[in-house]
């Protein structure tokens, strides 16, 4: 009878709907423990830790392996999102100014924060599946790293920054299709862009560790 339950288990249906079923809880979870906003950092560090054992084919708990990872990495991963939420809110107010003002000032003010935006998901995600992984002791290290990881990786940054960037794109150029799609997308888009993104650069970390 064991048998029999293993090898269901083990078919490529079963197998592809209970990694769905831990991205959606993924998701959840992730979205949850971010609300606080302060505590967005160790939550996105929680969901790359789960979301790199899942790329690396280990067992996975979902949601005991994201509480674990939580506590273990909230005081580096807060250091790394409190410069970063500031930074944050600095190329908003550029891009709201940019659209405030028109003419040659608001476009380079526009053109400045989506450069600098892209510069800051990179940063961000870099940061964050580094920090699942490797201890660092100060936030800053782990912020030039993962920048790093991401120009290094640029196959690996194009999956991270399609998945995150696909709302605002359908936003500006599909607007019925992003009105359709929003509500099922915030609860499993940041687990689906975090899950994404690891097995994307899955082969930089074996690489990695390695060293």
């Amino acid at each position: 009878m064991d048998s029999n339950k293993q090898e269901l288990e083990n078919r490529p249906f079963f197998r592809t709907m209970s990694s769905i079923g831990d991205c959606v809880a993924l998701s959840v979870l992730w979205l949850v423990c971010s609300l606080p906003v302060v505590t967005l950092g160790a939550s996105t560090s929680a969901a790359f830790s789960v979301a790199g054992k899942m790329a690396a084919k280990e067992d996975t708990f979902v949601w005991k392996g994201f509480f674990s990872a939580f506590r273990r990495d909230f005081a580096i991963a807060t250091r790394a999102w409190l410069p970063m939420a500031l930074i944050a809110a600095v190329i908003v107010g550029d891009y709201q100014i940019g659209l405030a003002n028109p003419g040659r000032l608001g476009g380079f003010l526009i053109a400045a924060a989506a450069a600098m935006g892209l510069v800051w998901l990179c940063a961000f995600g870099g940061c964050f599946s580094l920090l699942r992984r490797f201890s660092y002791s100060k936030a800053a290290y782990a912020l030039k790293d993962g920048l790093i990881l991401c120009i290094a990786n640029p196959k690996a940054t194009a999956v991270w920054l399609a998945v995150v960037l696909v709302m605002p794109a359908l936003y500006l150029f599909v607007p019925p299709l992003f009105y359709y799609l929003r509500l099922p997308w915030t609860f499993v888009g940041g687990g689906i862009a975090i899950v994404a993104f690891s097995y994307a650069i899955r082969p930089a970390f074996i690489k990695l560790e390695k060293k």
